[in-house]
C-alpha cells in the first residue's frame, strides 16, 4: 500500500492511521536563552600570588632555582647538575650515564638525547649549558 496524499481523509492510508490511535501533540517551544552571567569580583585585599603570605608555604611553581654561570656538561658531577632547574637526582644520574656511554657531549644540543630532556626543558637550560671550560654555575 502506497500513501501519496495524507491530506485526503479517505482511502487505505487514512484507515490505517485511524487504527493507530495517535495523539496530536502541539510543537514544543524553543528553550528560553539563559540569563547572562554577571562577573564576580573579588576584594583586592586578597593576595593573588602564592607564597606572598609569610605563613603560607611556597608553591612548587614558585620555587625556581636562582642560578648564575655556566655548567660544563662534560665535567660536571651529579651535585653540580642538580643546580640546574628541573634537574633532580634521577636526571643528573642519566646525564652522567649518557656521558660515560657516549664519550661526552659534542654539542649542548646532545642533551636532548638523554631521557627527560625534551625541547622545552632544553630551552629552559640552554643559557646555562656549555661543553668546554670550567663549571661556574652557582646558586645565588
Amino acid at each position: 500500500m502506497i500513501c501519496r496524499d495524507l491530506r485526503t481523509q479517505e482511502g487505505p492510508c487514512h484507515d490505517a492511521l485511524d487504527q493507530l490511535d495517535l495523539e496530536v501533540v502541539p510543537p514544543v517551544a524553543a528553550p528560553a536563552a539563559p540569563a547572562p552571567q554577571q562577573a564576580v569580583t573579588r576584594p583586592s585585599a586578597v593576595s593573588s600570588h602564592p607564597g606572598d603570605d609569610p605563613g603560607e608555604a611556597p608553591s612548587k611553581k614558585a620555587s625556581h632555582k636562582q642560578i648564575a654561570g655556566k655548567l660544563n656538561l662534560n665535567t660536571a658531577n651529579e651535585e653540580q647538575l642538580m643546580l640546574l632547574p628541573t634537574v633532580g637526582p634521577s636526571k643528573a644520574e642519566r646525564i652522567v650515564t649518557w656521558r660515560k656511554k657516549n664519550g661526552g657531549f659534542k654539542r649542548i644540543e646532545d642533551l636532548r638525547r638523554v631521557k627527560g630532556f625534551g625541547y622545552k626543558t632544553f630551552k629552559k637550560l640552554e643559557a646555562y649549558l656549555d661543553i668546554k671550560g670550567d663549571t661556574t654555575l652557582a646558586a645565588r
